[in-house]
């Protein structure tokens, strides 16, 4: 008998239990369920860009005030991009989506409920705020809790969304559609508030370990490490937790450190870039689509329809370059793509007018409509303004709203344009997707490492993708 061994009347002590906590999503569908409902929101982005595209000339409203109420969703997304940075500080990107869905939920509610120019016009401005909060919020939602899924980018979900407005839009008028976009508002308000977690970093930041925790547990995703916590991994220092209770101290004085060079020059080459990128004609044409089919030269075919399959190689396109690895390639293969569709359309005019009868120009209208299928599923890159390249710049939210005032000026600019210099516009889309080649190459294509440098550091992906 061994020595320490209990005798007879000594009580035997239970097992211990040990309780490990699985995540409570053990299936990726389920996973993947809540990466389709939190971007939901980005689909009602995309049916507020396009709401004009197909239904722009049959709103009540004069020739000037229908540009005005084109453009002004960009406007208000330049405003929405400015607040997004406080919001997400003080409500997190969850709440900061949840609360612009209020606001767009009264945008839509005023855009079909009066015919008054005061209400569409402040209702479609209310809309476009909630599409710069939704820019900012989630993509540093989906860029944090969905690293692995390079579908759950807000930019194909925006495509989905100008898609499935111009389909309804073909159908309904645009009463009924607005009224049909504010439903599903409101379901996806729904949707995000019970099934989607808040962002972990954030709520780390706020001193709440055990929701961050649970959070990860529920998005089945690893806590980072000390030396993992980088701005590369795609959340931005005001969702990001450098300890509890503190925020990032270059987010909190980013306006007034403007003056900084370390601040000022990494935005105006972004803002820059946007600039060209917009002025190429990306939301120009999710816009007024059926009307930029009428002044290509298409005739053979329905603009509605013509407009649809656009939207569809929108998508198409939209998947392409989410699948690419590097941001900065997709943007100067997308500037590429707008590039050779304007010079195509361009000449075609240019030959319908000095060469081919109104029988010829019937016959070779596929041509422009090919150009437009191009220009198309290469504007899926702009249709939203994001960064180059994955890193986080400070004050990024700054440049992302300049870039969406840019879009509201050639939005805004593009009628008048066109009825002063006609097919002409389209070559003005092809100069600036040219320029924005050349600086896409200057300023953000990274250097070559050589054969020693390849073989002395191990090769490094950013898991963040091309996301908007």
């Amino acid at each position: 008998m061994e020595e320490n061994a209990p005798g007879p009347s000594t009580p035997v002590e239970p097992p211990v239990e040990v309780n490990v906590q699985k995540p409570l999503n053990n299936s990726s569908v389920t996973q993947g369920f809540i990466a389709v409902i939190s971007l939901l929101p980005c689909v009602i982005s995309g049916a507020i860009l396009g709401f004009t595209g197909v239904s722009m000339w049959n709103l009540p409203l004069t020739y000037r005030n229908s540009t005005w109420f084109a453009s002004l969703a960009a406007l208000g997304a330049a405003l929405g991009c400015l607040i997004s940075h406080s919001m997400m500080n003080a409500f997190g990107p969850r709440g900061s989506v949840l609360l612009s869905h209020v606001v767009c939920a009264i945008g839509w509610l005023m855009t079909f409920s009066s015919w008054t120019t005061t209400n569409l016009l402040v209702g479609r401005t209310l809309t476009g705020v909630f599409v710069g909060i939704v820019t900012v919020a989630a993509t540093a939602h989906s860029t944090e809790c969905f690293p692995s899924r390079p579908a759950a980018r807000p930019v194909v979900y925006t495509a989905i969304g100008v898609l499935c407005v111009y389909l309804a839009g073909s159908l309904l008028s645009y009463g009924q559609t607005a009224a049909l976009a504010m439903v599903f508002t409101i379901v996806s308000f729904v949707l995000v508030r019970w099934f989607v977690p808040e962002s972990p970093a954030w709520l780390e930041s706020r001193g709440r370990p055990g929701d961050a925790e649970y959070s990860r547990l529920k998005l089945r995703v690893t806590r980072p490490s000390d030396g993992a916590r980088t701005l590369e991994d795609g959340v931005e220092p005001s969702t990001g937790g450098d300890g509890a209770g503190h925020r990032s101290a270059a987010a909190e004085s980013v306006y007034r450190r403007l003056h900084h060079p370390d601040v000022y020059r990494p935005l105006m080459a972004l803002g820059l870039h946007l600039a060209l990128q917009q002025m190429s004609g990306p939301l120009v044409l999710v816009s007024y689509a059926a009307q930029l089919v009428d002044d290509s030269g298409v005739r053979v075919l329905n603009g509605h329809f013509v407009a649809a399959v656009l939207a569809a190689f929108l998508v198409a396109g939209a998947l392409v370059s989410t699948a690419m690895n590097h941001r900065e390639s997709s943007a100067t293969l997308a500037a590429a793509g707008t590039l050779t569709a304007g010079v195509v359309i361009a000449v075609y005019n240019l030959a319908r007018r000095l060469f081919l009868n109104r029988l010829g120009s019937q016959l070779l209208s596929f041509i422009p409509l090919l150009g437009l299928i191009v220009f198309s599923m290469s504007s899926s890159v702009g249709l939203v303004p994001h960064s180059p390249v994955p890193r986080y710049a400070t004050g990024e939210h700054v440049a992302l709203a300049f870039g969406y005032a840019v879009a509201f000026a050639v939005i805004k600019c593009y009628p008048y344009v066109h009825s002063a210099v006609g097919w002409w516009v389209f070559a003005v889309f092809a100069v600036a997707s040219a320029l924005n080649i050349v600086y896409g190459v200057l300023m953000f294509s990274e250097p070559e490492p050589s054969k020693q440098q390849r073989s002395a550091t191990p090769s490094k992906r950013s898991s963040v993708g091309p996301a908007v």
